[in-house]
């Protein structure tokens, strides 16, 4: 299982109460399942900031053109399912560290 987390499950940003909070609870889901379940690959992963709708329309005076865009983080993602490493909370970039 793969599941999207972000930095808003563990860093405290104004207005993105709602949304950090069902980052956080996808991550302690996550490390739940993985406890309750050795047996199955769990990761959860923090993409990092990228070039969003979502991301710009929080954010309508930042320059987002240098961040990536989710196409150019996706095979991060995938690496995971080449690897399977250990269940955890992993970054983008840490997998891209990894190489």
């Amino acid at each position: 299982m793969i599941g999207v987390s972000s930095d808003a499950a563990v860093e405290a940003y104004r207005a993105w109460g709602a949304y950090g909070a069902t980052k956080a609870a996808l991550d302690q889901l996550s490390a739940v399942l993985a406890v309750e379940e050795p047996g199955l690959r769990v990761w959860w992963v923090d993409p990092g900031g990228m070039r969003t709708e979502m991301l710009a329309a929080a954010e309508p005076h930042e320059d987002l053109s240098g961040m990536p865009a989710p196409e150019e983080i996706a095979p991060l993602f995938l690496r995971l399912l080449d690897r399977r490493p250990a269940s955890g909370r992993y970054t983008a970039a840490g997998l891209r560290e990894e190489r």
